[in-house]
């Protein structure tokens, strides 16, 4: 594919379809070359349209006179690979919203009301999708608000969480980069999952400025002990392997 050439959809959807067959065993490594190479040129056109709409969001939220955090990112080639073969198999490439993403991280709920509503209505004509994930959080217990609005024809996705929704996000994060699997996904049993699902809990009565139960919290610290158990267990191992 020749430099900045902007593949069709037909051909980000085949190179997608050829990654997943060849994560199962059923494409050539030669087939496999040839789709990365789509999906990398596909990847990058991101960029430029990602970096508007940050500069836009930005602006939006300093003019509703809020002090607010603005990163950027575009999803790395790996996660794009692991999303298509392992987590998301009936996924279809050409539709990916969160390729290109920003994220805005504000004080509290009423932050990310008022920044959602301004984004709303700058992007108006532009907005695909809204995903209010704070009036109906996630089974895994994440909480935000996700608003995916066009640019150049492409999809960005818009975050936008408070500090608490953050640090949940955060703490999620780190244990499935600790624990070497994703728990971040909705269904699952693990005591990291577990403790996300209450503290997720906590977190939002704390937001709605609620009284949180006294059995809420003796559960989470309940909840806790056993993932301090458990991170002992595997640094302990680490250590022994070493």
């Amino acid at each position: 594919m020749a430099e900045h050439e902007r593949p069709s959809k037909t051909s980000v959807r085949k190179a997608g379809s050829k990654i997943r067959r060849f994560r199962g065993g059923e494409a050539s490594q030669a087939e496999f070359e040839e789709a990365l190479e789509v999906v990398r040129a596909f990847r990058s056109q991101f960029a430029g349209p990602l970096l508007m709409v940050t500069n836009s969001v930005s602006g939006i939220a300093s003019g509703c006179g809020i002090d607010a955090s603005v990163t950027q990112r575009l999803k790395r080639e790996q996660t794009i690979l692991e999303k298509l073969g392992d987590r998301e198999k009936g996924l279809d490439l050409s539709r990916m919203q969160d390729i290109g993403g920003c994220r805005i991280l504000v004080s509290d709920i009423a932050q990310v009301r008022t920044v959602e509503a301004a984004i709303l209505d700058v992007w108006e004509a532009q907005v695909a999708k809204v995903y209010d994930y704070i009036e109906c959080p996630r089974e895994s217990g994440y909480r935000a608000v996700h608003i995916v609005v066009k640019r150049d024809s492409l999809p960005i996705e818009i975050q936008i969480r408070s500090r608490r929704m953050h640090a949940w996000a955060e703490f999620v994060e780190r244990m499935s980069g600790h624990f070497g699997r994703n728990l971040k996904q909705d269904a699952g049993d693990h005591p990291v999952q577990i403790l996300a699902r209450t503290m997720a809990e906590i977190y939002r009565l704390e937001e709605e400025q609620k009284r949180v139960p006294i059995d809420l919290i003796d559960k989470a610290n309940r909840q806790i002990a056993e993932v301090n158990k458990l991170l002992t267990a595997s640094v302990d191992k680490q250590e022994g392997a070493s």
